[in-house]
Order: structure tokens, then C-alpha cells, then sequence
């Protein structure tokens, strides 16, 4: 799942075929059409939704059920769509949160490590997120934040992005304390790469680190892992539940205002 929901943890599978057409927002034109099975789609279409539909990305703005009801019931769908890049929106936030970008410290410099580069944005950055589980109260006063941002009501088509967004500096504050070589250890770490930003800058002492089923990242001090996070999250599988249970954490969906495994612990 990316931080603009292509498929998110409260999707709705089809029961049938559903027909959806994909009509270009600016012209009207229509794009192409699909007919596809168990196609998973958000059950609302409340926030910036990105859809890979027919080995193309297309951002969504408007959605139009051909049939009464909620639009997961019908079978005909128009989806009005523009490529994700081709969207810009000064008043507008593609998330609800971000980390200020004083707090994401960057170099040119020769990056730690090679296996891999993992690109990202700064809108990705932190989204999914490990946190100390003594922080779990400031957490959840900036989640409540965030929700409000969410479920705010706006005159405007949600789609388009958020008014407003949190600017979060927890992560500055509820620093980790990870060893690095036991972290590798514990979670069977096949490669470690860096992290490369879209204006080519590196993240400083970076770290990405790819595992049997996650890709990890963050910021390496010393040998100490004080920042981690993931670059996408479905669900709390036993590999993330085990890096939460012997490292004392709880992990974020910030995006989501989503607070989760706090109460395995």
C-alpha cells in the first residue's frame, strides 16, 4: 500500500465484474475500458487516490456510478483520471502529514551503502512509521490531529488533495535506539542500500535494508538505528510483529492517523 492508497486495508473486493470506463479529466475523452474481477478499490473516494488500472497509474478526481447506490455496488464505474505527475495544486497536500523538511537531512555525498537505491519523496518520507511505544501518548495526540485533517469537512472534491497538513516533528523528539547489527540479525537482512531523493541528494547516513518480505529504511548513528520506517505496509505481518515485540515499538500509519500494534504489546 503507498502513503495515495492505490489499495488500502479497507478495500473492497467486487463480488462480480465490474465495468469501469477511465475518461480523461481535462478533455473528456475517454480513455479506455475494463472489465475487471475482484478489483480492489478504497470504499470511499474521500482522499488523493492513485489506481494501476491496466499497467498505467492514473490519479483519480471524480468518480460516477452508473447505478443508484454506493459506487462499490455497481457494476458500471466512470472514473474521471489524469497521470499522477501531471497534477499540481499550490493549495492543495497530497497528504495530510509530513515530516518538515529541516528534520530530513540530505548530502551529496557518497551514500553508506550500494546494494540498492531506494528512491522516495518527501511525501513518502516517515509515512509508515516505527516509534517508541513510551511515545505512544504524543502519538496519539498527533494522530488526533491528523484524523481531524481527514475527516474534515470540505466544499472542495477531497480528491484534489487536503486543505491543510500537519507538519509532525514527533520523530525528532522519540528517537530510536535499534542496534544495527542485531536489527540485521534479527530480520535476515539481504541487502543494504541507500536512499536517493528526486532532486538527487542523498539522505544522510541513510540506510535501506531489504528483508524476505519488507524494505526497511531510516537514519544510522553510531551503529544505532534512530530513525525506521517502511516504504509500503498491507498489514502487521509476524516479521513487522516481532521487530515491534523485542524492540519495544509501535508502528504508524501516519497517513491514516493509524496507530497499530499497540495493543499486542
Amino acid at each position: 500500500m503507498n502513503i495515495l492508497l492505490m489499495v488500502d486495508s479497507v478495500s473492497t473486493l467486487f463480488p462480480k465484474k465490474v465495468n469501469i470506463t477511465l475518461i480523461h479529466a481535462e478533455s473528456r475523452e475517454v480513455i479506455a475500458n475494463h472489465a475487471l474481477n475482484d478489483f480492489p478499490l478504497p470504499e470511499q473516494f474521500n482522499k488523493p487516490t492513485i489506481l494501476d488500472i491496466g499497467g498505467s497509474r492514473w490519479r483519480v478526481l471524480k468518480v460516477e456510478a452508473l447505478r443508484p447506490g454506493n459506487y462499490f455496488r455497481a457494476a458500471k464505474i466512470q472514473l474521471h483520471v489524469l497521470p499522477p505527475d501531471s497534477i499540481v495544486r499550490s493549495d492543495k497536500y497530497l497528504v495530510p502529514t509530513l515530516v518538515p523538511p529541516e528534520l530530513t537531512p540530505t548530502t551529496k555525498a557518497a551514500p553508506l551503502f550500494n546494494n540498492f537505491t531506494l528512491h522516495i519523496t518527501h511525501d513518502e518520507w516517515l509515512q509508515f512509521e516505527f516509534l517508541p511505544l513510551s511515545a505512544l501518548e504524543q502519538i496519539q495526540e498527533t494522530t488526533a490531529v491528523i484524523e481531524s485533517i481527514i475527516n474534515s469537512t470540505d466544499d472542495n472534491n477531497n480528491l484534489l488533495g487536503y486543505s491543510t497538513s500537519h507538519t509532525r516533528d514527533l520523530t525528532s523528539i522519540a528517537k530510536l535506539e535499534i542496534p544495527f547489527d542485531d536489527f540485521c540479525t534479527f530480520t535476515n537482512i539481504i541487502a543494504r542500500g541507500n536512499i536517493l531523493l528526486p532532486n538527487d541528494t542523498y539522505i544522510e547516513n541513510g540506510i535501506a535494508l531489504e528483508s524476505g518480505d519488507h524494505v526497511y529504511y531510516g537514519i544510522l548513528n553510531n551503529g544505532v538505528i534512530t530513525t525506521l520506517a517502511i516504504k509500503e505496509f498491507d498489514c502487521l505481518d509476524e516479521e513487522l510483529s516481532n521487530v515491534l515485540s523485542r524492540y519495544d515499538l509501535t508502528f504508524v500509519d501516519w497517513c491514516n492517523a493509524s496507530i497499530l500494534g499497540e495493543s499486542d504489546q
